[in-house]
């Protein structure tokens, strides 16, 4: 971002382009759903749709190395871009991350669809994830009005569809 006017994406607070639509999965942790993400994702991927993907994680994710360059930047107070061959991870000492709207904004604004994992009170429209064996009593369902499906971590085909159909194809 070159230009003198244009925010760091912790600052970004308004979003500006028309986003793609989004779609959230959400169930507890053991239910099978990032392994339904992933064939999902496939699917859309193998029907010529551009597939964006988004992973929230509740846990603090450390992608530094203590004493490696970028650890020095960000332990200097600089948000830091560490950014490779064909990866990129942005860092901050920040207590909150940017919008999930700034980051798809900035990221993925070319996107058919993002594909979302968690993020289950940002108000999207949401696939819940569930397996009758799988309990976690300190889990919480994302509001009802929010979920388009409730699938098992098997239905490929059935949550393909649903978010097909969700996308208006």
């Amino acid at each position: 971002m070159a230009d003198a006017d244009a925010k760091s994406p912790s600052t970004l607070s308004g979003v500006t382009a028309a986003l793609p639509p989004m779609i959230s999965f959400v169930a507890p942790s053991g239910t099978g759903k990032t392994t339904l993400v992933e064939q999902v994702i496939a699917a859309l991927t193998a029907r010529g749709l551009k597939v964006a993907g988004v992973k929230h994680d509740a846990h603090r994710i450390e992608l530094d190395t203590k004493g490696k360059d970028s650890w020095r930047m960000r332990e200097a107070g600089a948000e830091t871009l560490l950014v490779g061959e064909n990866q990129l991870a942005w860092m901050s000492n920040e207590g909150t991350a940017p919008p999930l709207e700034a980051l798809v904004s900035l990221f993925f604004a070319d996107a058919d669809v993002v594909i979302v994992e968690g993020y289950r009170s940002a108000g999207l429209p949401t696939v819940l994830v569930q397996r009758p064996e799988v309990q976690d009593p300190t889990w919480h369902r994302p509001a009802e009005e929010r979920i388009i499906a409730t699938v098992h971590p098997g239905d490929i085909d059935d949550t393909v569809a649903v978010v097909l159909s969700h996308l208006g194809r």
